[in-house]
């Protein structure tokens, strides 16, 4: 390694010589030999006292010796440099250069080759001097150097009292001198961060004279930047070693570029170093360095910079942090700020300010205000930003008052005020525009704005709203006048209530029908409103049609303010308020009900079962304990509920924990694992313990999902898992997340609402069986009064008893004697479910100033023009004067008093202010009690007379005679001190055996009482309000259904002839007539008439007492009818009451005789005609199915044997017939799972034996109805071609207009789509189309039970199609754009089955 010893010489001397400040020759050498910032100095004074210039650090000579260095090139060859600096020391006193010997001139010794200095120290800066022992002390090598290089320093930056002429001549002159003794040099340029460009062209021009030959080289070089300092010594100790490869020579600018580059590159580490890791303004500089000289950012950056610049970054660090901290702060005040504004200062008014003091006006007016305290604090010791740096507002809430001093509150002022400004002018325009839309006659119903926007332009309302704003107020407009207008066409037709009767009992609506409907009201204005939507009219009009059809609550118009329901609500709460109970009778619903709760009175105790792993079930726990009382007190809707809990582990054994006294179930998990472990619980205990099934029962259950350090995907996943387990239990379903703040709340409401709902199906209704009067109360829905003034006279009386959820009771004087009196409260469509009751009057409710209560009133009074009646007009206000001061009133009360003289009924008016009495209902119920005897008397003929068969074809079919009513008015004995079942009712009636029922006799009273010394009792059974939407048939066999069983078993053992025995049939209590009268056999039901007419085995002849109509075969209950007497089917001599005239009857027979001929003619024809098309159907089955069933058979084994059905697979069948058997009341059939080892068990028995029996399998029917969908999807052929299924999804609409084969009519009109459906179908394979007939209608019969099964037509079509529809979807988007539509073509399939398979007339509606 080579050692070079070079001299750094410049301009020197005194200031008069070298100006100002010096060339720059000692910071050059500091840098080069210390280029760390922390040890390069700036300060170097030649001018000394003698003591320093005389120290072992000058040494009396003017020259310094920096010590030794070693550095190494890019190529890696290192070189030992001594460092010389040839200066010119001066005499603080004399300010002359300091003598020593024989001294020459500073040009002539700086060039010396040779330099002599005894025990010389190493200079290290200014400071060192007279202090040499607390430095680095080093000797200068044997005191002496000779010098091998020289590096001449020319200064390019402009300095005071130096001439650049003056350092020309000298550095020439050196230079010279140096080139003369052979010495290699480079020329350095120093200073160029601060260079004149005219010294720079001036050096250049030294180092290309030519008498130098290209010896000279020139650097730029800047001390301060650290730039080309190690090059110009590198360069001239290649140029000593006469090295032909040198360093390149950069240029100042490129090598500044680059110096700029590192350093910004380093400053950016640091900052980012000091960003992420200092991130509390309160930390010291001590340690903060401390805690980053752990990086190497860090080091490198105080190498290059130094440790005051790395404490400057530090604290500007610090300043930024603690001003973003503030400026948080100071933001969060701010909103506050805002919303304070906008409680305590909603109206700007209320400073009496103008606004240029409005800012003043506002902070006094706030600190004066009653809820300063809530909102703001003052604190006098400190300011804001004293707080917020000692961290004392960190649990304050409120805003310190101080903050309001600022600029930027002052400017949230100004926005609030701006923005209310605004705001109430933005108001204003919106409530002109809505005015001006109310006021044009041009706005109807379904115009979009662009039509009617030309006349609004020029308004300023208009103008000055934007687009979104017209467009919002438009569309309320627009949902406001279509609300409207639908309302009126609704008003329209219950107007045409009479015209409408002709639908009541028709099942299907022909397109020729809705013309015809349509042809009536076309021509009102109310109908012509809604041309523009005549979808939505259309809509409306089947709806009101299924509304005649089937009059329910669920198909009400007014469905939400339906007269039931708010009938309901009403008694609700005046049952809640009154909570009267009366002797011997009962209570009514404030009574302890059948909650599972536990405790006495108003306070309820709440046992809740908390079932997730331990940490989730106790951090719940936790949670719902915070949002309760000390004592576990819960309040809901005024109510004190006290919560008990218990926590288990989601286990089977957690679950059987459950008794009858829990309350309900939480069940909560957080991820993947606690998720599968709960739903395999669940699943296996609520869906296939049987044992837990009881447990279970009306027990509410929540599903709770708390997630936790889990990705985001992995939330979504569990999210949908959880809802999807949630819908198929039946349960809720709560997030914690997306309801943080009230999921507790949630869950304690859930578990008391579900609880609340089963107390409400579970109490006991107040028997009626007591009343001496039962009254019916119609009121229309719609009527614009309140209801509850109607029943406020009702509900006043002191004997009140609520009886059920639609009737009260109550003990009133008529006449002498005290009468109980049964108020029944309903809607006019409601009236059905009472029709077959008995009903001693009716008291009607119409408005006075609706056209259509009173028509619908009308057909009502038609229906009961027997019974007494009294017809109540409802006028606004003002009684006499509403009769004066309008003209449709005075018109409705005018017709609404002649209907009532037309019916001999009572008319009375009420004013919906005025408050009455009971007394009010007084005369009425006088003139009900004075025509009870009557009013019974018919309602027991006409359940004889609909019994037996007269009067309507439906009654003849499927039904026994009825029995009459009985009343406590019969002398019968009171229920007192029997336990209310009823049980005692079965063991007073003698009953019938089965056997017995074949017999034709009669069954006399004395027959009854012989064997009975006192009379049957009686308990009366509501009816429920789904009988309202059935037919009479349907309500009927619905009463049978209880007998099902018995009387199939009871038939097979009449069949084989077995030994007779008499069996107690548990019918419902019949009513018994007065001594005297006809009393029918308990009804038998449907399903036994039919078994003992085959069973019989031979055709009974009939008696001659017997009328011929009695005596038809095709009357199904005819065997069934007791023998009648000589004298006629009504007993004339039992009867004396009926008196009925002898001719009357005949005419009616004659006439039933006729028209039951006339039936049975058409029934045969279309049997006939039916049986014809069958045996088509069934050889072209024959012809084609050939091939296919060997095929299939071959291929899938037993299982597709063909059935005794023909051609229809035998697993098929016998599923089919077992899901029907003990299935159609299964709820959540075909969507609640079955087990797969029970799946699995049933083909294998299949494939065994074909003739397996699954009744003796022991497989629940969830597991069959999953084993028959398998069977479809699995096992037997597609049923759809793919060509097939590309029609169907044309017919359905998924398709285009544009790529449908279809035109635009058939896609847009459904009647079209289900035309075009059934012609598809028809193309089917004669087998396919028979096995999707096969289990359409299989489908049909589960629909038709959804009320037990919660199964419709929806959700089967939900659950079947994508197993009978089967289609390879693309991707996700292409299976949401398929799938309503496939949806809607299978329930279609379903609801329009009677048209699509068996070529019946379409449903408009059902």
């Amino acid at each position: 390694m080579r050692q070079f010893n070079i001299s750094v010489i410049g301009l020197s001397g005194t200031e008069k010589d070298r100006g100002q400040v010096g060339v720059g020759k000692s910071c050059l050498c500091n840098r080069f030999m210390r280029p760390m910032a922390d040890d390069y100095f700036i300060d170097h004074i030649s001018v000394l006292s003698q003591s320093d210039f005389s120290g072992r650090i000058v040494n009396n000579d003017h020259f310094l010796y920096w010590g030794e260095v070693r550095k190494t090139t890019e190529e890696g060859v290192e070189y030992n440099f001594n460092i010389i600096e040839q200066t010119e020391f001066m005499d603080d006193s004399t300010f002359q250069a300091f003598k020593v010997g024989k001294m020459d001139p500073y040009s002539k010794r700086c060039t010396a080759t040779k330099v002599f200095s005894a025990e010389k120290l190493m200079y290290i800066c200014k400071n060192q001097l007279g202090i040499e022992k607390e430095y680095e002390q080093k000797v200068m090598p044997e005191g002496r150097l000779s010098i091998d290089g020289f590096v001449v320093v020319f200064d390019v930056s402009p300095v005071p009292n130096r001439s650049v002429e003056k350092q020309v001549e000298f550095v020439q002159n050196v230079i010279a001198t140096i080139v003369k003794n052979k010495k290699p040099l480079v020329l350095v340029t120093t200073k160029n961060d601060d260079a004149y460009e005219l010294y720079v062209r001036e050096a250049e021009k030294i180092s290309q004279r030519k008498d130098y030959k290209s010896t000279v080289q020139l650097i730029e070089t800047s001390a301060h930047e650290s730039i080309n300092i190690d090059l110009a010594f590198l360069m001239l100790a290649q140029m000593i070693d006469k090295v032909k490869n040198r360093v390149k020579i950069i240029s100042y600018q490129e090598s500044a570029k680059s110096r700029k580059e590192l350093l910004d590159t380093r400053s950016e580490a640091v900052t980012r170093l000091i960003r992420n890791q200092i991130t509390d303004y309160h930390i010291l500089w001590s340690q903060g360095s401390k805690m980053l000289s752990q990086y190497r950012e860090w080091n490198e950056f105080l190498n290059i910079f130094g440790h005051e610049a790395g404490q400057k970054l530090f604290r500007r660090h610090m300043k930024k942090l603690r001003d973003d901290h503030l400026n948080k702060k100071l933001h969060q005040y701010l909103d506050k700020f805002a919303l304070a504004l906008e409680y305590m200062l909603p109206d700007i008014g209320a400073l009496n300010i103008i606004d240029d003091d409005a800012w003043e006006c506002a902070r006094n007016y706030l600190q004066n205000h009653i809820e300063f305290e809530q909102y703001f604090f003052e604190c006098p010791q400190a300011s804001w930003t004293e707080l917020v740096d000692m961290d004392e507002a960190e649990d304050e809430a409120r805003i310190p008052f101080d903050v309001l001093e600022t600029s930027e509150a002052e400017t949230v002022f100004r926005n609030y005020l701006n923005s209310v400004q605004q705001d109430k002018k933005k108001i204003g325009w919106k409530q002109q525009f809505k005015m001006l839309l109310e006021e044009s006659g041009f706005v109807t119903p379904g115009k979009q704005l662009s039509e009617v926007r030309v006349l609004f332009m020029g308004r300023e309302c208009f103008e000055a709203l934007s687009e979104h704003d017209c467009q919002q107020i438009y569309d309320i407009h627009q949902d406001e006048i279509i609300e409207k207008s639908k309302q009126n066409f609704v008003e329209l037709l219950l107007e045409h209530a009479q015209y409408f009767l002709q639908f009541k009992n028709v099942d299907i609506i022909t397109q020729e029908d809705v013309r015809q409907i349509t042809d009536v009201i076309q021509e009102d204005s109310r109908y012509k409103m809604l041309d523009r939507l005549d979808q939505e009219r259309r809509v409306m009009l089947v709806q009101h049609l299924r509304f005649i059809h089937c009059p329910i609550r669920d198909h009400c118009p007014f469905f939400n303010n339906c007269v039931d329901s708010l009938i309901e609500e009403v008694l609700a709460d005046k049952s809640a308020t009154s909570n009267h109970k009366t002797p011997g009778v009962g209570v009514g619903v404030g009574g302890g009900g059948g909650w599972k709760t536990t405790g006495n009175g108003s306070d309820r105790t709440l046992n809740l079962l908390i079932v997730g792993s331990e940490h989730l079930a106790s951090d719940l726990l936790n949670d719902i304990r915070i949002c309760t009382g000390s004592k576990g007190e819960y309040i809901y809707e005024n109510q004190t509920y006290y919560l008990n809990y218990r926590i288990a582990n989601g286990d089977m054994e957690a679950f059987k924990a459950i008794d009858v006294y829990s309350s309900g179930l939480i069940c909560v998990y957080s991820n993947q694992q606690s998720f599968e472990t709960l739903k395999d619980n669940l699943e296996r205990t609520l869906l296939c313990n049987l044992e837990l099934e009881d447990k279970f029962e009306n027990l509410p259950i929540v599903l709770v999902y708390q997630p936790q350090d889990l990705k985001e995907n992995e939330v979504e996943y569990l999210r949908s898992e959880g809802m999807r387990l949630s819908e198929m239990l039946h349960c809720d379903f709560i997030d914690h997340t997306q309801n943080h703040q009230k999921y507790v709340y949630d869950i304690l409401n859930i578990v008391i609402l579900s609880l609340k709902l089963t107390e409400m199906k579970s109490y006991d209704p107040y028997p009626s069986n007591h009343t001496d009067l039962r009254i019916l109360c119609c009121i229309f829905c719609g009527d614009q009064y309140d209801i509850e003034n109607i029943v406020q006279p009702l509900v006043a009386e002191s004997t009140l008893v609520k009886a059920s959820e639609h009737s009260i009771i109550v003990d009133v004087f008529i006449g002498d004697a005290k009468r109980r009196v049964e108020f029944i409260l309903s809607s006019y469509h409601g009236t059905n479910q009472y029709r077959d009751e008995l009903i001693h009057g009716y008291i009607y409710f119409y408005s006075a100033k609706r056209r259509s209560s009173l028509a619908n009133l009308s057909i009502l009074a038609a229906q009961n023009a027997n019974i007494p009646l009294q017809i109540i007009a409802v006028t606004e206000s003002g009684g006499v004067n509403a009769f004066f001061n309008s003209d449709i009133c005075q018109f409705l009360i005018t017709e609404g008093n002649a209907l009532a003289d037309r019916f001999k009924g009572s008319f009375m008016t009420f004013s919906a202010d005025q408050y009455v009495k009971f007394a009010f209902y007084n005369p009425f119920l006088k003139t009900a009690w004075d025509n009870k005897y009557e009013v019974e008397n018919l309602h027991v003929e006409e359940s004889i007379t609909l019994d037996s068969g007269e009067g309507t074809l439906e009654s003849s079919v499927n039904q026994m005679p009825r029995p009459p009513p009985r009343h406590e008015s019969y002398m019968l004995s009171n229920t007192l001190g029997t336990d209310g079942s009823g049980s005692e009712n079965y063991e007073m009636l003698p009953t019938r055996s089965l056997n017995s029922l074949n017999e034709e006799r009669d069954i006399s009273l004395d027959e009854i009482y012989d064997e009975n010394n006192e009379k049957p009792k009686h308990l009366h059974q509501n009816c429920t309000e789904s009988d309202s939407c059935a037919s009479s048939t349907e309500r009927r066999v619905r009463q049978q259904n209880a007998y099902y069983k018995a009387s199939s078993k009871a038939s097979k053992a009449s069949a084989k002839k077995q030994k007779k025995k008499k069996v107690a049939i548990p019918v419902q209590t019949p009513r018994v007539p007065p001594f005297g009268s006809y009393v029918s056999p308990p009804e038998i039901p449907l399903h036994y008439q039919r078994m003992t007419v085959v069973g019989a085995g031979e055709k009974k002849k009939p008696e001659a007492g017997v009328p011929e109509f009695m005596k038809s075969d095709k009357s199904p209950e005819y065997s069934m009818v007791p023998e009648l007497t000589a004298a006629g089917i009504f007993g004339a001599e039992n009867l004396p009451e009926y008196n009925m005239n002898a001719k009357c009857l005949k005419d009616f027979e004659k006439h039933e005789k006729r028209r039951i001929k006339e039936e049975t003619a058409r029934i045969r024809k279309q049997q006939e005609k039916e049986k014809e098309q069958e045996k088509k159907l069934k050889r072209k089955l024959k012809q084609n199915a050939k091939g296919l069933a060997e095929s299939v058979e071959a291929q899938f084994g037993k299982l597709m044997i063909s059935s005794e059905q023909g051609e229809i697979p035998i697993f098929l069948n016998k599923c089919v017939e077992f899901i029907e058997k003990e299935g159609l009341d299964s709820e959540g059939i075909y969507r609640v799972p079955g087990s797969r080892a029970h799946v699995d068990m049933l083909f294998q028995r299949f494939e065994e034996d074909v003739n397996t029996v699954i009744d003796v399998l022991d497989i629940p029917v969830n597991a069959v109805a999953t084993a028959l969908k398998d069977f479809f999807s699995k096992r037997l052929p597609p049923l759809f071609s793919k060509d097939i299924i590309k029609e169907l999804e044309e017919i359905a609409g998924s398709r285009g207009v544009g790529s449908s084969k279809l035109n635009v009519e058939v896609k847009t009109d459904r009647s079209c789509r289900l035309i075009a459906l059934k012609s598809l179908l028809q193309k089917l394979p004669p087998i396919n189309f028979a096995i999707l007939k096969y289990i359409f209608q299989h489908f049909v019969h589960v629909s038709d039970n959804s009320k037990l099964n919660s199964m419709d037509s929806k959700n089967l079509a939900i659950c079947w199609w994508p197993t009978l529809i089967p289609i390879d979807f693309t991707d996700m988007g292409h299976f949401e754009q398929l799938r309503p539509y496939l949806e809607d073509i299978v329930q279609t399939m379903i609801d329009q089955f009677p048209y699509l398979f068996c070529g019946k007339d379409a449903f408009v509606m059902v």
